[in-house]
This record gives structure tokens, sequence and C-alpha cells, in this order.
């Protein structure tokens, strides 16, 4: 009997999550001293000082368990966000409370609603979970919300919003997407996923958490700190819903899933406003250098509600993305997205930008 034949039989269609190449992948493959990872939309300026500084004082307590109900971390989070702890819940990255939700809410046979272009591990928990997901195509590469809406069956039970969108960048305007969410009906979970909201312009924010503590209770909403925060390596995520939805979750979300580490120094990365407020400042500005140089070479590209940048190269991505890689820089092709001659690119540090557009140049100029 093979293998397949005694697995989840839903699981079969998933094509596995590819990352983007590591700093050791890289230096295995090319005959360099030094690359610059800009594949992965990391934080290039490392961790907050508060956070490395906690990080150094947990030697001796590797051995113990972590707290499997932090009321110290969710209430810092909670005040954080002008909410209750009990509208909280920690996992092991954004990757964890996407899993979480799923299992929580999805029976066998539901639908979900996804857009065509996004993050894919939303298919993933879909099919686990032996629910159906239904794609909604994109408008201009754009996610269409009208579209959405017509899709919505008896059999509904989750819309996934990347809001900014993955890999795109791009934001739904605020209006559009407020007047969504409130006609969208109460027994229907709206997942929107905000790992990019700290990079967003107040413009397209539309205060998610408000509208959560005003009444919508079917909102369910996605924070994380690989991004902004620069603790990727560390794995920490939280959601934010209703206090029942939340308490559903906890009947399912493994013990043990934040580790010690994430635990002791996640609320020191929360607190420190310095760093949070340099890592945006920075992003904001380098995306408008970006922008010009961009314009220059001719390239069209996505603006941006992130840290990162969907740019057309005008030829094939992954050989686009190898070249770049012989030269020192790593980013990642989107062909896997549905954009076969671009690639995304992190906003890093000013000299790491330079360095790029330098490689850029040699491929398309």
């Amino acid at each position: 009997m093979e293998l397949k034949e005694l697995a989840n039989q839903s699981i079969l269609p998933i094509k596995p999550y590819v990352p983007g190449k590591s700093v050791k992948q890289a230096l295995s493959e090319i005959a360099l001293p030094e690359v610059y990872k800009m594949a992965s939309n990391e934080n290039p300026r490392g961790a907050s000082p508060r956070a490395k500084a906690k990080y150094m004082e947990l030697a001796d307590q590797l051995h113990i368990y972590p707290e499997i109900y932090d009321r110290e971390l969710l209430d810092a989070f909670a005040l954080k966000l002008g909410c209750s702890r009990d509208n909280i819940t920690l996992s092991n990255g954004g990757d964890g409370i996407i899993y979480n939700m799923g299992m929580a809410v999805l029976n066998p046979g539901d639908e979900t609603i996804i857009p065509e272009i996004t993050f894919a591990v939303y298919e993933t928990i879909t099919r686990i979970m032996h629910a159906v997901p239904v794609f909604s195509p994109m408008k201009d590469f754009a996610i269409d919300l009208d579209d959405i809406y017509s899709r919505i069956t008896d059999k509904t039970k989750i819309i996934f919003i990347c809001n900014p969108n993955n890999p795109t960048g791009q934001c739904l305007p605020k209006d559009k997407l407020i007047a969504f969410l409130k006609k969208v009906p109460e027994h229907i979970f709206v997942f929107l996923d905000e790992a990019y909201i700290d990079f967003t312009e107040s413009d397209f924010n539309i205060g998610s958490v408000e509208l959560l503590k005003g009444g919508m209770n079917n909102l369910f909403i996605l924070r994380t700190f690989s991004k902004v925060y620069g603790l990727a390596g560390v794995r920490i995520g939280f959601g934010i819903g209703s206090p029942e939805l939340i308490s559903l979750i906890s009947r399912v979300k493994p013990p043990f899933d934040l580790s010690i580490v994430a635990e002791n120094i996640a609320a020191e990365a929360l607190a420190d406003d310095e760093f949070y407020s340099r890592t945006v400042t920075e992003t904001a500005s380098e995306k408008e250098y970006y922008y010009a140089e961009l314009d220059k070479l001719g390239l069209s590209y996505f603006r941006s509600q992130t840290n990162y940048i969907l740019i057309n190269v005008k030829m094939d991505a992954k050989k686009a993305a190898q070249a770049l890689m012989e030269q020192g820089i790593i980013v990642r092709p989107a062909a896997s997205y549905g954009f076969p001659t671009c690639i995304r690119i992190t906003i890093g540090q000013h000299r790491e930008n330079e360095l790029f557009f330098k490689a850029l140049r040699k491929l398309v100029v």
C-alpha cells in the first residue's frame, strides 16, 4: 500500500510552502564572502535592543516549560491594543494563529473564501480541516471584495483577507473594506491578516481593533512580531477576537506553543517604542528611494503599504533572482504567486538598498 492511500486525503493537493532562500543556502552555492537576505521581509535592523537584553538573561530558564496562559504578557498586549486580555490569543508565529483559528471553527464541508493571489497558508489549513477553499479572482491584481461577497453561500465559514496583501503590498480602500465588513453576515468569520499593518499609511488603516470592540464579533485579526519587531526567528504571533472565539481557540491550541524565549522578550519588544518608530520611519523613507530609482530604470512596481516591494523586472523571475544572488542579493521570485517576471524584495537599510540597485542595473540596463 502506498503512503498516499493512508494520508489525510484533503492535504494531497497542497503544495509545500517554499520559503525564501537562506543566507546559508546562498553561500553554499556561490563564491562570495557575504550575501544580503532581502527575500523574507525580516527587519534588517535586527531586533529591539530591549528584546536582545532580555534574551541574554534567559540562559538559566531554558529547561523550564513556558506559561500556558501568561497573564502579564497578555496584559501588556491588551494595554498596547486598548482591549481586554480576553480578546487575545498567542501562538507560534502568525502561521500558528491561522492554524489554531481554522482548527477551532472549520468542519468538514465548510467553505472558506480566499483571494486567488495571497498567503498560501489559508488554503493549507482549509484543506487540513477537510473544508473547501473557494477562490476569488483578483481585479487588476487587487482583492475584489464584490466578487468575494458574491461567493458567500450557506456553507461559508471564514473569509480570509490579507490587508496589506502579500505579495503585492497593496491595501484595500479604507471605506470599501469597512463597508464590506459591516455587510458580511455575522455567522461568517472574517479573518483579517494584518501582519504588515505597522507599515501602512494612516489613510489605509481601518482601525480593526476598534471595529471589534464596537461589536463586530465575527472579525478576527492577526498580527505578528516577525516584521516590524524583528523577531521572526523567535516565532510569536497574536490574534485578536471576541472572548467567545478566543475561548474556542484555547481548546485546540497546543499547551506550550509559545516558547519561554518568546514569552519573555515579546513584552520588551512591545514596549520599545523607539525601535518601533525608527523601523517604521526608515522603511517609509527607503520606500521613496526605491520608487525614485525604479522610475529611473523604467520598471513598473506596486506601491507598497508594507516593508517590501513587488517589482516587474521584465525577465524570468527565477533567472533574475539567481543572477541577483550571484551578486550577493537574495530576493524572492514571485512566479509561484502568478507573477512570472516579478521579484519581491524586502526594503533594507540604505546601504543594502544601494547594493541591490547596483546589482539590478546590471540586469536591466
